[in-house]
């Protein structure tokens, strides 16, 4: 017996399955989720706590383009989650403070007053407890990835998520597509499949010949207490910094008389073990000392209290991968998203939706003489999405050769605590 028809099939119910989900859904779309975990956000958006700022990204024009836009919808895509507290951003050790090149950087992106601000080490040690040069995002927010799945995903009538439904393969009937399970047998059927599955997209889409090079990135941030007593009270951060590393604002018990303070994290590629590394732990004690410019502090006064462990999914070139498979019309991908799955599920929900439409447009205008251009598509000219950044995120980019080394992103992923990191 066939499924039944679904206007949109969407495989994963982490935070980019969320995302597209919800612009789906506002659009009056039939849409059916389909996730082999127990319920969203199982793997790596079980977190309570994800950074998202949009950050001055030197040597990396288009990624910076990327991210300002990104994170301008970010921001509009998850409004009710978002958390505006600040995210400071220190300039790297040994890098002097030219105050003219850097607001002369910003500017050139977009940013204001409003957006970012230059801070010195005095007013940085002010407004932030870390006495760095450095940029105050006033804008950036947390958002609780893992409480944002599950209010997106347990909205009735319209959306069907389906738990604990493992897709082993992926066929097309000239019309539409199928998810099918180990036996072969369809699960749902759409005239568009989105694969929001981080790792499981690779294998789906290698049996139509197409090799995505994805992998596994193991990161550990681990919570530290530290003792009112201890002289690193003094250099603890009262804002979120982002920089190499991150940390979250100490938070202070007076119960204990003492701090717990997250630090993280490793960057362990192609690598999925779960499990807390010693030698990870050492890794956040040295970074928590150079997030806060106290390389003399003692590292023995940072007590382990926790350690938490998350993969995240990236490809070779660190840009996401977003849109249509071309050779494959009605297939969609929105896979790694790194450490910045908030701001690139907004930018795969923007660009996915558009290519959804713009298919519908040219399916209605089959066969007229006069076609005229998407307006889809073109609302995604005036986000500031042009064709170079459409390029250099889509799945094309690996079927016709990587982009060139000097566009891709050295920065490494980010692994915010979550209430059920593992």
């Amino acid at each position: 017996m066939s499924p039944y028809q679904d206007d949109i099939l969407l495989v994963g119910a982490g935070i980019a399955g969320a995302a597209i989900a919800q612009v789906f859904l506002q659009q009056g779309k039939r849409v059916r989720v389909l996730d082999g975990g127990p319920k969203p956000a199982s793997g790596a958006s079980a977190h309570a706590f994800a950074l998202a700022h949009p950050g001055l990204i030197r040597a990396r024009p288009l990624l910076q383009r990327l991210t300002y836009i990104a994170f301008a919808l970010a921001k509009q895509t998850w409004q009710p989650y978002w958390r505006e507290e600040g995210i400071f951003q220190p300039l790297k050790p040994n890098t002097g403070l030219n105050e003219a090149l850097l607001n002369e950087q910003l500017a050139s992106v977009g940013f204001n007053d409003a957006s970012a601000q230059i801070l010195r080490a005095g007013e940085a040690r002010q407004l932030t407890g870390v006495a760095r040069d450095g940029i105050w995002f006033p804008q950036g927010a947390t958002i609780n990835l893992e409480k944002t799945c599950a209010t997106i995903f347990s909205q009735p009538d319209a959306l069907m998520y389906q738990a604990n439904t493992q897709v082993a393969s992926i066929r097309h009937d000239g019309v539409n597509w199928h998810a099918l399970d180990r036996q072969g047998q369809s699960l749902a059927k759409a005239t568009s499949l989105v694969l929001a599955c981080a790792h499981g997209a690779k294998q789906l889409v290698a049996d139509w010949q197409i090799q995505l090079p994805l992998k596994p990135v193991r990161g550990q941030l681990n919570q530290f207490q530290i003792s009112a007593n201890s002289a690193w009270a003094a250099y603890l951060p009262s804002a979120a910094i982002s920089g190499e590393g991150y940390c979250l604002p100490a938070q202070y018990d007076e119960v204990s008389k003492t701090y717990s303070w997250v630090v993280g994290s490793s960057y362990d590629e192609n690598e999925t073990s779960l499990a807390a590394w010693p030698s990870s732990d050492a890794h956040n004690r040295q970074q928590a000392a150079a997030l806060l410019h106290y390389e003399r502090g003692n590292l023995a006064e940072l007590k382990l209290a926790g350690s938490y462990v998350g993969i995240r999914c990236a490809a070779h070139d660190r840009l996401p991968i977003i849109g249509e498979v071309c050779a494959l019309p009605g297939l969609y991908i929105a896979t790694a998203l790194g450490s910045r799955g908030v701001l690139w599920s907004a930018l795969a929900a923007a660009i996915i939706s558009a290519q959804v439409q713009a298919r519908v447009e040219q399916q209605a205008l089959a066969g007229a003489s006069d076609q005229a251009p998407s307006a889809a598509l073109a609302r995604l000219a005036r986000l500031g999405l042009s064709a170079d950044l459409l390029a250099a995120v889509s799945p094309a980019r690996f079927l016709t050769g990587a982009l060139p080394a000097a566009l891709a992103s050295n920065s490494k992923p980010i692994f915010p605590l979550g209430s059920s990191a593992k």
